[in-house]
């Protein structure tokens, strides 16, 4: 007999996840062709059929089951829309509600059924998720959140939850949208490392709970405060409220919630701080800025970034290290394409406008920033290019000895061209420290 036969009103029915598998599945939840969702319970094999109880349920009550906050029995026996559908070898299908009178006439999920979420088996595509991401406002008077403002919240999010996903793995840890609800700013997350997701949320919510620690704790962890106050900043000045949970309870034991309400004292806490950490990607590796202005105007004419058609490149590593390098420049969005500032660049053909445009860009980058209150001096034209090493040695987290050196001898290179052609702008940054 079909577990799912396809000669019901609900039509072609396919597996959304599977929670218990015993000589075949025995509680399943399954979609429809309009992309309905039922969780399936088996009642039971009867000498001439298999019956199965079919409850319409939605994602969130899904969710919930999985995180043991509702219990099969519950949902099963508090459901007014209930059916059973009668699976017969060789006549059609019954498929008709539940009455009072019937319900006796079928098992339902007994009050000590749970899962084992190690068993759980998730078919679909939009199925296979580890974490949901709930965006909106503080109060209902403050309106939706706008959809710049949610792939704002999302980008940043990702960031800290990459750089806090540490390991042995060599491959670049993700966490990353899967799917988002329709109306709504429940966003569906993946992670490609379930468990150092898990950690690094945790690690995020350690971070707001005890505001007078953050900046040993930021030591400790080595996470950027800049990007955390990112975060913050756009969380507190549009008045959201970020709710995390994960799919099953075994991940997150409650949910993590990030307030506006409760970021002022942090976000203080982060703007008086005197540490400074950067992470690894936002320091370039490129030493010729000549090449670099190069590559910019190459992408402007239309050109493929491809070592054959870049002169004095010979491999796509080194056009990666240039499209990185244009990147913490803001030259170049993350989908490398040009952003306002590179056209900019790329209209000046005189090499001194060209270098002070860069040394501007460079002063304001996370890495010229970082490094220039490390130093504790106000512009570039004060660093001194031989610091770089010890610089991010000190400052930088994530890179073997060899990169070190790579990347301090490519900062080194760009500070001592550039601070030759440093505009003085009568400022000085470092009376904001």
């Amino acid at each position: 007999m079909k577990v799912l036969p396809n000669d019901t009103e609900l039509g072609r029915l396919k597996f959304f996840e599977i929670y218990e598998d015993f000589l075949g599945p025995k509680c399943f939840s399954v979609k429809d062709e309009l992309d309905h969702l039922y969780l399936v319970y088996w009642s039971g094999d009867y000498d001439n059929c298999t019956k199965w109880v079919y409850l319409p349920i939605s994602q969130s009550t899904l969710d919930a089951l999985l995180r043991e906050e509702l219990t099969f029995n519950k949902a099963f026996t508090d459901s007014k829309r209930l059916k059973v559908m009668s699976v017969y070898e060789g006549k059609p299908t019954v498929f008709e509600s539940i009455t009072k009178e019937s319900i006796n006439t079928v098992n339902l999920p007994p009050k000590d059924f749970e899962l084992d979420v190690e068993d759980i088996q998730s078919i679909a595509p939009e199925s296979q998720w580890d974490f949901n991401l709930h965006i909106a406002k503080k109060s209902d008077k403050h309106g939706k959140p706008t959809d710049s403002i949610v792939a704002n919240i999302l980008g940043v999010f990702g960031e800290i939850t990459k750089s806090l996903m540490k390991g042995e793995a060599k491959t670049t840890p993700t966490i990353h949208p899967l799917s988002a609800q329709f109306g709504s700013f429940d966003v569906k997350l993946g992670a490609s490392d379930h468990e150092r997701a898990a950690v690094a949320i945790e690690l995020l919510d350690s971070l707001l709970a005890e505001s007078d620690k953050i900046e040993d704790k930021l030591a400790e962890i080595e996470l950027d405060p800049y990007r955390l106050k990112n975060l913050l900043d756009i969380v507190h000045l549009n008045k959201l409220e970020l709710t995390l949970r994960a799919k099953t309870s075994d991940s997150l034991k409650k949910p993590i919630i990030i307030s506006s309400s409760k970021l002022l004292p942090v976000i203080e806490k982060l703007e008086s701080m005197s540490l400074t950490i950067i992470d690894s990607y936002k320091v370039p590796q490129a030493d010729s800025l000549e090449r670099l202005i190069c590559i910019v105007k190459h992408r402007v004419n239309g050109g493929n970034l491809t070592h054959e058609q870049i002169e004095g490149l010979n491999s796509q590593r080194q056009v990666r290290y240039y499209t990185h390098a244009a990147q913490n420049l803001g030259l170049f969005n993350k989908n490398l394409t040009v952003t306002s500032a590179g056209r900019f660049l790329a209209k000046k053909d005189d090499l001194t406008a060209q270098f002070q445009f860069l040394a501007d860009r460079v002063e304001s980058s996370d890495f010229g920033w970082a490094w220039m209150k490390w130093a504790q001096v106000s512009s570039i034209s004060e660093l001194d290019e031989l610091t770089a090493e010890e610089f991010i040695r000190t400052c930088v987290k994530g890179l073997n000895r060899g990169t070190i050196q790579r990347r301090a001898t490519s900062i080194k290179n760009w500070v001592k061209i550039l601070k030759e052609h440093r505009r003085d702008y009568g400022d000085s940054l470092a009376s904001e420290d």
